[in-house]
């Protein structure tokens, strides 16, 4: 069971009255069996996705298709062929396409502080090293904080960049299930907090604040040796969100992911 958008919407305008929603999609009205790269993922005009990463024959990096557990449809996250520290991305632009600066000043001026949400699935049983979840860049070039979960089920966080020595270990969780990945990411003060199906596991201050540049789908490969030609490891995204909020009510608003984590496909 999953709630629909606009119930999405109407839960984090409940919560504060300046509270921002900037995008959420379950992606079940994107086309099936295609390139997530190029399809529309705005309400209005302005900004786009687009997707990274060089990936082995026949494969495609982020890729819409139904859902491996549950109904509907997700976006595969495949990863990149070469697997020393290589990754594959598909970023929400929020900088260049002005949605962040539209929903954080003006009317909105408290708030600021990102609220970004997705529900990932990682299969058992794949021999690829590899990680997948959101990355926050806080530039084109660099990243701020990010929450993943690894091949064999271990959550980490990421404080300027997903390079091993920027991650930290956090705790694990199981396979073969839908988990509920939720960050705030205060871009005035640093601070993290980062949500596992509705339980805070992080609580920290990333080293990069230097604002809001996008909101990324991310996978990253660890084997060693030069990569393969073959092998590939999959994860998957639903229920994506981002939303801008106020700082001094940002921790009242920790209580939308338990009831974010619902949505979930059973």
């Amino acid at each position: 069971m999953k709630f629909t958008l606009a119930a999405t919407a109407a839960v984090v305008a409940c919560a504060s009255s300046q509270a921002a929603l900037i995008y959420a999609t379950n992606f079940d009205t994107y086309t099936n069996n295609a390139n997530l790269s190029g399809q529309t993922a705005w309400t209005g005009t302005g900004g786009n996705w687009a997707t990274t990463g060089s990936v082995n024959t026949g494969q495609t990096a982020f890729y819409v298709t139904s859902n491996p557990s549950g109904s509907g449809r997700s976006v595969r996250m495949t990863t990149e062929k070469f697997n020393t520290g290589g990754r594959t991305k598909g970023y929400l632009d929020l900088s260049n396409s002005g949605k962040w600066a539209a929903a954080s000043t003006g009317a909105n001026s408290a708030t600021k502080v990102l609220r970004a949400e997705v529900n990932i699935y990682v299969a058992s049983g794949q021999t690829i090293n590899s990680s997948y979840g959101i990355m926050i860049g806080d530039t084109s070039f660099s990243y701020s904080c990010g929450m993943m979960i690894s091949n064999t089920g271990q959550v980490w966080t990421a404080n300027n960049g997903y390079a091993v020595a920027n991650r930290t270990n956090r705790t694990t969780t199981a396979l073969d299930t839908w988990h509920n990945f939720l960050i705030f990411w205060d871009t005035v003060s640093g601070n993290a907090t980062a949500y596992l199906n509705g339980t805070l596991i992080a609580d920290y201050t990333p080293t990069n604040k230097a604002g809001v540049f996008a909101v990324q789908l991310f996978t990253t490969t660890d084997n060693g040796g030069s990569g393969s030609t073959t092998a590939n490891g999959f994860g998957f995204a639903d229920n994506f969100s981002v939303s801008s909020v106020p700082a001094p009510g940002a921790a009242a608003l920790v209580g939308l992911a338990g009831l974010m984590a619902r949505r979930r496909r059973a």
